[in-house]
This record gives structure tokens, C-alpha cells and sequence, in this order.
């Protein structure tokens, strides 16, 4: 027999014994029919991971490729690890700049910048525009304060309204009259009032300042999206090796299934063709 007939005789049996799917759906879900084996995923997945998201990638990526045997699916499979761990990276590196971005972390690089001391240490506040109301206050407050020329309770409550509401406000909250509050403090009415002024006069430093602050912070945004060198060149490392590691599986695919469609025909299934001349000889 010749080997054409030989072939023939093999398509033939090939024909009568396969169980294939003929139909475009039938075939999609037959690509998929061996993405749960897990060859390669093996410990692949984090804590946090999710398998699902895998395993839909890897059923996509089996439905493109279309792997015929065991080689090819452990080539696509191959593929699947490699775009997940390149996904991985990309997730690494927005999670680092998160990080870095955080306001806690941009508080403490405008405190470095002003070379504040610890107790002065910017609060996260601090990175919010000054409150335009309480600026507003305190500002009528010092205008009061400083137009006072006796510190007298009745005289504040006509000349001072803001104030004494002020005053009267603290001695509530400590269950206290105004009179029994103002006795009751170091300097009396008067020590009173001094502080006041004093943290109405800071708070407004702090509104004046809090333009420069910001733009500090936004400066130190900007700086921080950028990874630094050591870290790019960690990620820019391993993505090098993910996208020779990638190439070099998709290589080997293409070459697998040249190889299968140059040597058997590109059939779903396939017998020996040498058994198959010794059936038909017999």
C-alpha cells in the first residue's frame, strides 16, 4: 500500500472514530474543556488572588489559541502565567505609588520640606484649604479683642459679642457660670482673653501659610508618582524577563502547531499511520 493510500486509510478511520465538535460554539467550549488542570498554576495565586479571574483568563486565552494536544495546552497554559503575573506587576506598581501617595506620607515629606520640628509634625488636615468661616471669626475676634479697654464680663458682652459667646460656651461645657469660669481660671477674665487672641492670631498664620503648604503637597504628589530608581528598576527587570518569557511561549506555540499542521494535517484526532496500514493490509 502507498503511502497516499496509507494516509487515506488513516483519515478515514480518523473520520468514522472521532467525537469532535463541529460547530463554532462546540469547538469554543471544547478549548476549554482542559483549563482547570492547573499545571502551572500551581501556588501561582495569592491570598488575595482570585482563581475565577485565572481561570477566565486562561479559557480565554484557550478559546484564541486553540490547543489541539497536552504540548500545546501546557504552552497556553504557559502563556496564561506569564500575562497573570504581568497583570501582578502592573498591580504592584500602582499599589506602591498608592502608598507612597497616601496623605499621611505627603504630610510627613511637607513637614521634611519645612523642616518642622515633631511636635509642629503637619496633621492630614493640614493638606485641606484653611476653613474660610473660621478665618472669617477669628479675625472679628481679634478686632474685638484689641478694641477692648477693660476686660470686664458686661463690658464684653456689649462691645465683644463674639468673644463672650465664645467665653460663655467654655463655661458650659465645664458646668460653670461665667463668673465662676472667669474666677475660676489662672489671670481671671483677663489671662482668658490673652489666650484667645493668641490662637485667633496663630490660626490666621496658619491661613496665610496653608497656600504654600499646599502647594508643597502637590509637589510632593507629583514627585511620588514616580517610582524611585531602585524600584523602577526592580519592575522594569521583571517585566523585561515576563515579556521574553511570553515571546518565547507564544514562539514555541506557533511552532507546535506549524509542526502538527505540516506533519498531520490539522485532524482532531489521529491514529498511527503504520497501525492503520497494518489494519488495512490485514
Amino acid at each position: 500500500m502507498s503511502t497516499t493510500e496509507q494516509r487515506l486509510a488513516a483519515n478515514r478511520i480518523n473520520a468514522q472514530s472521532s467525537t469532535g465538535p463541529v460547530t463554532a460554539r462546540g469547538k469554543s467550549i471544547a478549548a476549554r474543556n482542559a483549563t482547570r488542570h492547573g499545571l502551572l498554576s500551581t501556588r501561582l495565586l495569592l491570598n488575595d488572588e482570585d482563581a475565577s479571574e485565572f481561570q477566565h483568563l486562561l479559557g480565554e486565552l484557550m478559546g484564541s489559541l486553540r490547543p489541539t494536544d497536552a504540548v500545546e495546552r501546557l504552552l497556553v497554559e504557559r502563556i496564561a502565567v506569564t500575562v497573570w503575573r504581568q497583570q501582578r506587576l502592573v498591580r504592584a506598581e500602582t499599589a506602591k505609588l498608592t502608598l507612597a501617595c497616601q496623605p499621611i506620607k505627603i504630610a510627613g515629606a511637607v513637614s521634611s520640606e519645612l523642616e518642622r520640628g515633631y511636635s509642629q509634625k503637619l496633621e492630614l488636615e493640614d493638606l485641606s484649604p484653611f476653613d474660610r468661616t473660621q478665618e472669617r471669626w477669628c479675625r472679628r475676634v481679634i478686632g474685638e479683642i484689641d478694641a477692648l479697654e477693660d476686660f470686664d464680663l458686661e463690658i464684653l458682652q456689649q462691645k465683644a459679642p463674639l468673644t463672650y459667646q465664645q467665653f460663655a460656651s467654655d463655661a458650659a461645657e465645664d458646668q460653670e457660670t461665667p463668673e465662676a469660669h472667669a474666677a475660676a481660671r489662672d489671670g481671671g477674665l483677663a489671662g482668658y482673653i490673652v489666650e484667645l487672641s493668641l490662637w485667633c492670631r496663630k490660626q490666621l498664620t496658619e491661613a496665610e501659610a496653608r497656600p504654600h503648604i499646599l502647594a508643597l503637597a502637590e509637589h510632593a504628589r507629583a514627585r511620588n508618582v514616580v517610582l524611585p530608581p531602585d524600584a523602577l528598576e526592580t519592575f522594569s527587570r521583571y517585566q523585561t524577563t515576563l515579556d521574553s518569557q511570553l515571546y518565547k511561549a507564544l514562539k514555541a506555540l506557533r511552532e507546535a502547531q506549524e509542526w502538527r499542521l505540516k506533519t498531520l494535517e490539522a485532524s482532531p484526532q489521529f491514529v498511527d499511520l503504520d497501525q492503520a496500514a497494518v489494519v488495512d493490509h490485514d
